[in-house]
């Protein structure tokens, strides 16, 4: 993996292939890792880039879970994109990397050559609070992201075998290492208004091919937010899966390649 010095550390990423360049960017509790099944595939036609966000992966990983906010992690995506040197892309969003890429795309929605959005929001969540003692002590301590939050949210069509869920749980060995995981649940309750604010921007965003890919058995992020997503983009792409939870891209990654590949081509 190469790596970029950003504002916040040091941000490692992928960067193989050659072509338009595509930017996934990856969610909660993960890293560019959930992107490999699809990334070879893509990587025959295009430059592939998935950085991992500070806190995850191979990235720099701040101990204190007080500097992690969207803004923050928008901020560093950002640098890192003028680190790439990519003036336009295709742009692929799943789960968090919604609040954290949108904001720069709606910033500068000319670079903007796709939009593939699996599996994510950006507007508040009206979820029940979790900014208190007993949540961040499950997620420091016991790792309740990687444990708990993505045994809920698989779907059915691909077993979530030991295996497959340990490439999740081994990411956070620790307590320290598990700060940007509870950075992001915080977000959920305290950076709503935020999320809603960059939320009534997204008609910049409507003359960019779209393609909404959407897990139906997913138990976190339920078919409602699909629906708003098409009020924003009428004319999008629709991949609607039966039986697949909120890693699509991991439960069905087949499927997924090859509609981003038809929306890009197309």
């Amino acid at each position: 993996m190469k790596r970029a010095r950003v504002p916040g550390g040091e941000m490692a990423y992928v960067d193989e292939g050659a072509g338009d360049p595509i930017v996934l960017v990856h969610g909660t509790p993960s890293s560019s890792r959930e992107w490999h099944h699809i990334i070879p595939t893509l990587v025959s036609r295009h430059r592939v880039l998935a950085p991992d966000h500070l806190g995850f992966g191979a990235s720099d990983r701040p101990s204190d879970w007080r500097t992690y906010s969207l803004p923050w992690h928008t901020a560093n995506f950002a640098a890192w994109l003028d680190h790439v040197a990519v003036p336009a892309f295709h742009l692929v969003v799943h789960d968090f990397g919604g609040p954290i890429a949108l904001p720069v795309a709606l910033a500068a929605p000319e670079r903007l050559l796709t939009l593939t959005v699996i599996q994510s929001w950006l507007w508040d969540l009206k979820a029940p609070n979790m900014d208190n003692v007993v949540m961040r002590w499950l997620y420091l301590s016991a790792n309740f992201s990687a444990r708990v939050m993505v045994r809920l949210a698989w779907g059915t069509r691909r077993k979530l075998t030991r295996e497959l869920h340990t490439q999740f749980t081994r990411q956070f060995p620790n307590r320290p290492s598990r700060a940007g995981t509870w950075g992001f649940a915080r977000s959920v309750s305290r950076e709503g208004p935020l999320m809603d604010a960059a939320a009534r921007d997204l008609d910049r965003l409507a003359h960019v091919p779209a393609l909404l890919v959407w897990g139906k058995a997913d138990r976190m992020l339920t078919p409602a937010h699909l629906t708003r997503w098409r009020r924003h983009f009428p004319l999008a792409d629709i991949l609607e899966m039966e039986g697949v939870g909120h890693f699509p891209h991991l439960e069905a990654p087949d499927e997924v390649a090859a509609a981003i590949e038809r929306r890009i081509a197309s």
